[in-house]
């Protein structure tokens, strides 16, 4: 599968070798892992593939990786009055309508990796819901 780095990775990867994969670049899978040529980067459940990489056999990589980031990992929004990343409303719209994207049985928010694998229009639909900024 093809990969695009969305967010730049610079960091020892699964191989001991570190690695800058700049903003755009493509990586490919071997196996379970995300490589460049035939070594391994990390894996593609990894939190660092999460936070770096997105899917990108449809060319929505960017956009996906953009989306994604911006919902699980942006800071706390401005207009909370709690240290939580979603309001209780938002937390029960997310376990009610997109279980499919969480991780089961966890007390917080944490999305699993098929919400990083997610079709570009869900994730604009849920980006716009949220109103995540």
């Amino acid at each position: 599968m093809n990969y695009i780095c969305h967010n730049r990775f610079k960091k020892i990867g699964a191989s001991g070798k570190e690695y800058l994969i700049r903003y755009k670049d493509t990586v490919e899978t071997v196996g379970k892992y995300i490589a460049k040529g035939a070594e391994a980067i990390c894996t593609i459940t990894s939190d660092d593939a999460f936070r770096h990489f997105a899917r990108n056999d449809d060319n929505n990589g960017l956009e996906r990786g953009k989306l994604t980031y911006k919902i699980a990992y942006a800071p706390r929004r401005p207009n909370m009055d709690n240290d939580y990343r979603f309001t209780e409303a938002e937390i029960e719209m997310l376990r009610t309508e997109y279980n499919r994207f969480l991780v089961d049985d966890r007390v917080a928010v944490i999305f699993n990796y098929d919400f990083f694998n997610a079709d570009i229009d869900e994730l604009k639909e849920l980006y716009e819901r949220l109103e995540v900024a």
